[in-house]
């Protein structure tokens, strides 16, 4: 009897453990295995006398696989990607906006970069996305500060405003360049043109920069009322060595200003550890819808 008992247990223990075994693979799942795309960074082809400067500071890939988001990489980025076969892939540009880590953002005026590929697990796809600027993206303005070129920023509010330099320019031949003093500590300079309508087609106005500097400079917009300026500032940079590139939202600053017209204006100031400081501007674009 104790036989029989001892047996008894024996084929219960057994058969939970094949149980317990054969539940592995609901409780762990085989998980699958993915393919990549290798992502390059991305190139910008632009016209030149109608778009200005091909120069970019793209930072991110947002990434979609058949239309479903997969996240933002830094560029290059070697992504996983659980599909195989056939498959859509779509790349948005992603920036900085207003040049902060905190506010990636895809450039709504530049182009996705679409392709199809046949993805297998573990192997490596390498892709080199390529941008232009969107057919309904309209330029308010180009200063590129070139000779044959109508100048923008021609109106100074505070200071002799800018000069052009062919001293360390960015690109081409001159850059706009203006200096504070501890005499002029603040400089203040405006777009000789007022603008109005710049967010009737969309929600983005960007203002792209190309700059180094010796102090900090903002961006925004000013307004004349009865002999003096309404002025809305918000975004700006800090001063910098090498040449670098921002995009600017100013949406948020016209929007919550009101104002029906206004002028595009920066304004630099010294830094109280400095006699003198000095800002480099090139390739100075407004671009909405």
């Amino acid at each position: 009897m104790k036989t029989l008992k001892l047996n008894v247990i024996s084929l219960c223990l057994w058969g939970l453990l094949v149980v317990l075994l054969g539940s592995c693979d609901i409780i762990n799942p085989e998980e699958p295995t993915p393919a990549y795309l290798y992502i390059e960074p991305f190139s910008l082809t632009t016209d030149l006398e109608s778009e200005g400067t091909d120069d970019e500071k793209i930072t991110e890939a947002w990434v979609f696989i058949d239309g479903a988001y997969q996240g933002a990489y830094s560029l290059p980025a070697l992504v996983p990607i659980l599909a195989s076969g056939d498959t859509e892939v779509r790349v948005e540009a992603g920036v900085r906006e207003n040049g902060l880590s905190a506010t990636p953002d895809i450039n709504p005026f530049f182009e996705p970069f679409r392709v199809q590929l046949n993805l297998a697990p573990t192997e490596i796809d390498t892709i080199r996305p390529a941008t232009r600027y969107v057919d309904n993206a309209k330029f308010a303005f180009i200063e590129d500060f070139e000779p044959n070129r109508v100048r923008i920023f021609t109106d100074t509010i505070i200071g002799p405003g800018l000069s052009l330099t062919q001293t360390g320019a960015f690109e081409g031949q001159y850059a706009g360049t203006l200096m504070v003093t501890k005499d002029l500590p603040l400089m203040e300079v405006a777009s000789r043109l007022s603008y109005s309508g710049l967010l009737d087609g969309g929600v983005y106005a960007y203002l792209e920069v190309n700059y180094r500097a010796e102090a900090p400079v903002i961006f925004g917009i000013i307004a004349p009322e009865s002999g003096n300026y309404n002025r809305y500032y918000d975004p700006g940079f800090l001063p910098k060595d090498s040449w670098n590139k921002i995009y600017f939202n100013l949406a948020p600053v016209i929007f919550n200003s009101r104002e029906e017209e206004y002028q595009i204006a920066f304004q630099a100031l010294l830094p109280t550890d400095r006699d003198s400081a000095r800002i480099w501007i090139d390739n100075i674009k407004l671009v909405h819808f």
